[in-house]
């Protein structure tokens, strides 16, 4: 019996809301992104996911560090440990400052000490979290949006999100069918 496009997208989203996820895991989604490492090792929680990481053990560092933009410059929630406020600091301005000041001086000491002979594999502790890192992240599209509904939740760290939702928008013209039942899936009944 032949199945139709539309046989197979009734059965797709059939096998998606109703949580059968195997169909799901022999589809893969690969990136290669270039992105801070505090925002990557948010990333490296989903142990599912396959990662091939550019290391600064075998490439030298780039003077290139994540500033947030004055938008983003929030002050400390009282309400969440481990999130921001909507309120911006009094002067977003020198927090910028000090934060790309931070980044420049670190990526001087880090040049000083390559220049001093030694290796990278050291040098580069000293390296903020803000330092760009590169990799190829992989993963079967059941875990992939699995990492999504995670990081696009609301009370997750604002640069993981925009990541998350930059993911899902490169895969959703591959796998339209299924993310569209996985997002009808996430709707409160």
């Amino acid at each position: 019996m032949e199945r139709s496009v539309d046989d197979d997208a009734r059965l797709t989203r059939y096998l998606v809301t109703h949580r059968h996820t195997t169909p799901l895991e022999f589809c893969q989604v690969r990136f290669y992104m270039k992105m801070p490492i505090f925002v990557a090792r948010q990333l490296v929680r989903h142990r599912t996911a396959s990662i091939n990481e550019m290391s600064l053990r075998y490439v030298k560092a780039t003077d290139e560090f994540y500033v947030p933009d004055v938008a983003r410059c929030q002050r400390q929630s009282e309400t969440n440990k481990q999130g921001s406020a909507d309120a911006i600091v009094d002067n977003p301005a020198a927090v910028r400052a000090i934060i790309q000041g931070a980044g420049h001086y670190a990526f001087m000491n880090y040049e000083r000490l390559l220049t001093e002979g030694l290796s990278k594999e050291l040098a580069r502790m000293v390296l903020p979290l803000g330092t760009y890192t590169e990799w190829y992240w992989q993963a079967d599209l059941h875990n992939f949006l699995h990492m999504c509904k995670l990081r696009l939740d609301p009370h997750a760290q604002y640069e993981i999100r925009v990541y998350a939702q930059a993911m899902l928008d490169l895969t959703r013209p591959h796998f339209p069918t299924a993310i569209a039942a996985w997002e009808g899936a996430l709707q409160p009944a």
